[in-house]
């Protein structure tokens, strides 16, 4: 009878949705995820505005504008964890200049798109160090459906469309370096 083997799956893509209130501050933060992360391989149009949700109204005030990032470097999926805590440094900091900071780190893969999120909920999986993780796209039959559960942002049709994109750009340089 054939073994099962735990394998590490291939890396994810790194994103951040990124709501902001000035643009300074989108620079900013472009220049300072650079240096940290790696090169920005694409970064949407403007977006719908970002709505908190019930675990996020306690200390988010979204600015006007909401876009989405995603680096060059693949990360695996277990550097959410370090990726959200170094996120909430940028936050900090960011946040000195323009109150409506708000930075949510996510990662593709070829089943699901995931984010990070500081706070539990009936629908978020705890990682470590305070990290939930959670699934707010699923691939199937060809097509990237939101869950239930996620939240109304993550339905909008110019999100999907990016996010559709973003993914149909993983799978085709999946296995490239």
């Amino acid at each position: 009878m054939p073994q099962e083997l735990l394998e590490r799956p291939a890396g994810a893509t790194f994103f951040l949705i990124v709501s902001y209130e000035n643009e300074d501050t989108l620079f900013e933060l472009k220049n300072l995820s650079e240096k940290r992360f790696s090169k920005i391989l694409y970064e949407s149009l403007l977006l719908p505005r970002w709505i908190p949700d019930d675990s996020e109204k306690e200390f988010a005030y979204p600015g006007r504008y909401t876009k989405v990032i995603s680096f060059k470097q693949r990360i695996h999926r277990e550097e959410i964890v370090e990726k959200k805590k170094e996120c909430l440094e940028f936050q900090s900091l960011l946040q000195k200049k323009d109150l409506s900071t708000l930075l949510i780190p996510g990662y593709v893969t070829s089943h699901n798109i995931v984010i990070a999120k500081s706070k539990d909920d009936f629908h978020r999986m705890y990682l470590f160090q305070g990290v939930y993780a959670e699934p707010v796209y699923y691939f199937t039959r060809g097509v990237l459906q939101p869950l239930s559960s996620a939240q109304s942002y993550f339905k909008e049709k110019e999100v999907v469309y990016f996010f559709n994109t973003l993914r149909e750009s993983y799978e085709f340089n999946k296995f490239k370096s």
